[in-house]
């Protein structure tokens, strides 16, 4: 993943208000939007940039900018400041990036640290990780998520909280972020910035889930998992397109063969028989009834919250394994 940072530090009440006006009016020029919020045409096109980055905004094929639906519904037509940084704030924390540079920070990262690092893993491009870091802390302020003195940065104290406490249901902002900050922790800097946004997001849901959804947060971190080896099985040059679920893929990386015919494993034996036991509790809570017995699992909460954490290891250790020849559970 890559990302071209913005010319300007804009504040993010302003991306709110530019990215309101465009729910409220889909066709509005750069000078309409000028007008509407009283900046440059750079300004804005800053903005632009910050919401296309966080996900809130999509660039059609025509070049016409649409908003998200889910955020014109949270914005509405008329936010106020509270509205607005509250919106600001869900988006902001779903972007890895901002989740990474917290986490580098409270591993004792200095601040020019952390944001080195993020702007090397994520292929920032443009500016400086100096801008990076001004731009991080600037939004991570306004939205209350964290403070930072002395080249130190403090989450909130609600967030502390929830961070040692996130077995419970998942409701509330800091519930949300506490969660992204354990799946970073447990992953590891560089396998989290590995997965693909979707990825992350069904690890996310699967979390929320495991209480009162064992079945579906099951189902979401099967899916996570899968996608990750469809996309380093791409990286170590194999064809898995074919291969149906779970199950098939690590096969195809455990047991290819090379251009002279002989075995040329990508993952090692314990990854495939670890993936292939994933691949089964998946299928436990995918399928309806039990295709031999016509019988239908049930699965607990306890089984949810171990096959989540079964997952995590086994991308760490998978990731690890192929791109830092490192033997890592």
């Amino acid at each position: 993943m890559s990302y071209k940072l913005p010319s300007h530090n804009v504040p993010l009440i302003l991306v709110a208000d530019i990215v309101a006006f465009i729910s409220m009016c889909p066709n509005s020029t750069i000078e309409k939007i000028c007008n509407f919020t009283g900046k440059s045409s750079s300004y804005v096109r800053s903005g632009l940039a910050i919401a296309k980055i966080l996900g809130i905004t999509i660039q059609q094929e025509d070049g016409l900018i649409e908003v998200t639906k889910e955020c014109s519904s949270l914005l509405g037509r008329t936010p106020n400041i509270e509205t607005k940084i509250t919106v600001m704030r869900k988006y902001l924390q779903q972007w890895e990036p901002f989740i990474l540079f917290i986490k580098f920070c409270l591993n004792g990262n200095s601040l020019n640290e952390a944001s080195r690092k993020v702007y090397v893993l994520y292929d920032f491009q443009g500016k400086d990780p100096d801008f990076l870091k001004n731009l991080l802390l600037s939004w991570g302020t306004t939205t209350e998520i964290f403070s930072f003195d002395d080249n130190t940065l403090t989450l909130s104290k609600e967030i502390n909280i929830k961070t040692k406490n996130i077995s419970k249901d998942i409701l509330s902002l800091d519930e949300d972020i506490a969660i992204r900050l354990e799946v970073a922790n447990i992953l590891g800097e560089e396998s989290f910035s590995y997965l693909s946004h979707d990825e992350v997001y069904e690890l996310i849901d699967a979390f929320k889930k495991q209480n009162k959804d064992p079945r579906g947060a099951i189902e979401c971190a099967g899916r996570a998992f899968e996608d990750f080896l469809r996309r380093i099985s791409i990286d170590v040059g194999i064809d898995a397109s074919k291969a149906i679920g779970i199950g098939q893929v690590i096969n195809r990386l455990y047991n290819n063969k090379n251009g002279k015919g002989l075995l040329d494993n990508k993952v090692h034996y314990k990854h495939y028989s670890i993936g292939s036991a994933i691949g089964d509790v998946r299928n436990m809570a995918g399928h309806s009834k039990e295709s031999k017995t016509m019988e239908r699992w049930k699965l607990t909460k306890n089984a949810s919250q171990a096959y989540l954490f079964l997952v995590l290891s086994s991308i760490k250790s998978i990731y690890s394994y192929i791109k830092k020849d490192e033997y890592l559970f």
